[in-house]
């Protein structure tokens, strides 16, 4: 067996391990029930049909009603719980609502009924189904599966059983924010001041403190800079906050390659240590910044459910910190992760050394970007909506987001990484693109119905809108150098490495913890 083909036998093991089964199991039988009932009902009303207004011959049609059943009762049972399986009936979905609800269900009844038809039509050229049996069957399967669905929601609706915060926790004011002058959280900090919250910045200052700038003399802000693997700085920055929105990591594959025992520290070991202060100091919420990059190399859509098959130290690491916060919840510690696509957009500490800003920032340069393959998907998410995720799930009822993954983005911006450059050629005049092929055919497209259905997430910002803020950025602050180590994680990472950082953390034991758990 050769190594490709045990780990995708693995991967759909670890899959099949994670399957809520005990859940499940009822309500694929409830579905049984229900597709069945309602192709008796569809055949009962064909068979009032045709032997009323058509007057057919009744032996005739009984026959031809009990050589179907007979034939295919096992085919549309089987059928529908694929159908309906890899619609999400039995894992994603079970939290939607609304119109979203409805799509899905409509989508997956329908898929279920061309299926069979399509079956009977290479097995017998369509003579076993007629159209009238499917078309019947179709309506029915709406009424029963999609109407015991849409009635539950009517019924917790109009009773008002809605998930409730049972602790009667106080409200959340100061918000500590973990790596607040990075490029997500220099974007995620004024969004929070605007809400009125507290906002204390824990951050090294490993980039600089100028993304912060703008909100410096906010009478609600404060900074306190420190590194996130001293116990110390960590301790005191902790103090009288309600809420954690830890997004401290060495960000990217290419950087935690250059220093993999500095990622290992910061990205995970020093997670655990956030979570036990955090609830020894009573914080109610913690909120953790993963990523899709988990999902590995997938040729379908994945959703929550779909089991991690991480390819990098960066991505092993965020899996590791994402077991750790889901089994330090209870009803007194809500911990919510949020797998973010890529990044992209303007954020007071600009990057480079992300895919559409890179090559936004060679078009506007050179004039010259580089593709490598280029049929791959991507998900993308602007830095903005990124930000707005976090103040979604930090404002969203305990009882919703309470030990829960959510990816964030958008469909409308799963990409093709040719499509990226044509829509920056699109922008930027006189763009030279190449296409190079290489070895790295790395390949996910991911689903976001979750956030979606239970947050009300929607992208505001597009693709063009991001990559034309970074060429007029460019053009107006006079940038020439994108490479530059201030635009760069894996440069500063460099920097910081021969200058001996990995090092000098205060906390030795987390040197062990990282070892241990990198062996583990």
């Amino acid at each position: 067996m050769n190594a490709q083909l045990k780990k995708t036998i693995d991967r759909y093991m670890t899959g099949a391990r994670m399957f809520p089964w005990r859940e499940a199991i009822p309500r694929m039988f409830a579905d049984l029930l229900m597709v069945n009932l309602s192709a008796v009902l569809a055949m009962a009303m064909y068979y009032a049909m045709s032997v009323g207004p058509l007057h057919r011959d009744p032996t005739e049609i009984t026959t031809a009603l009990r050589a179907c059943v007979a034939r295919y009762w096992w085919m549309w049972s089987l059928f529908a719980l694929i159908s309906f399986h890899l619609a999400g009936f039995y894992t994603r979905t079970r939290g939607y609502i609304g119109k979203h609800k409805n799509q899905v269900i409509l989508r997956a009844v329908s898929i279920f009924i061309v299926g069979l038809m399509l079956v009977d039509y290479f097995l017998s050229s369509g003579r076993s189904i007629s159209g009238w049996v499917a078309l019947l069957s179709w309506i029915m399967t709406l009424a029963t599966v999609g109407g015991s669905r849409l009635a539950k929601d009517i019924f917790l609706e109009f009773y008002d059983l809605k998930p409730k915060d049972r602790m009667g926790r106080r409200k959340v004011e100061r918000v500590l924010v973990v790596g607040g002058a990075g490029y997500l959280g220099s974007t995620l900090v004024p969004l929070l001041l605007n809400r009125n919250y507290r906002v204390r910045v824990l951050d090294s200052l490993m980039f600089g403190d100028a993304s912060l700038k703008a909100v410096r003399h906010h009478p609600n802000f404060e900074l306190r800079i420190g590194d996130v693997r001293d116990i110390e700085a960590v301790v005191g920055a902790m103090k009288s906050c309600d809420a954690v929105i830890h997004l401290a990591a060495i960000v990217g594959d290419p950087a935690c390659d250059e220093n993999k025992p500095l990622a290992a520290e910061i990205n995970r070991a020093a997670t655990r240590m956030l979570i036990d202060i955090a609830r020894g100091f009573g914080v109610q919420r913690f909120l953790f910044a993963s990523t899709c990059s988990v999902y590995g190399a997938c040729d379908y859509l994945v959703d929550e459910h779909t089991a991690p098959a991480p390819l990098s130290v960066y991505a092993h690491t965020k899996v590791d910190s994402e077991n750790l916060l889901l089994e330090s919840a209870d009803d007194n510690f809500t911990t919510c992760i949020l797998r973010m696509g890529t990044l992209f957009g303007l954020s007071p500490r600009l990057r480079f050394d992300l895919v559409v800003n890179l090559l936004t920032g060679r078009a506007a340069t050179i004039g010259k970007i580089t593709v490598f393959n280029g049929q791959q998907w991507r998900p993308f998410v602007h830095v903005k909506d990124a930000a707005r995720a976090f103040i979604l799930a930090l404002e969203t009822n305990p009882a919703v987001v309470s030990k829960q993954i959510f990816n964030v983005g958008d469909y409308n911006l799963n990409y093709q990484l040719s499509q990226v450059s044509e829509t920056i050629a699109q922008i930027v005049p006189t763009v030279e693109v190449q296409h190079v092929e290489n070895s790295d055919h790395r390949n996910y497209r991911v689903s976001f119905d979750k956030i979606h259905t239970r947050l009300g997430f929607v992208s505001e910002m597009t693709l063009e809108n991001g990559i034309r803020e970074i060429y007029e950025a460019i053009l107006s602050d006079g940038i020439h150098d994108v490479s530059a180590t201030e635009f760069s994680n894996l440069a500063v990472v460099k920097a910081l490495s021969q200058n001996g950082i990995s090092k000098h953390s205060k906390l030795q034991r987390l040197h062990l913890l990282a070892e241990l758990d990198g062996a583990a």
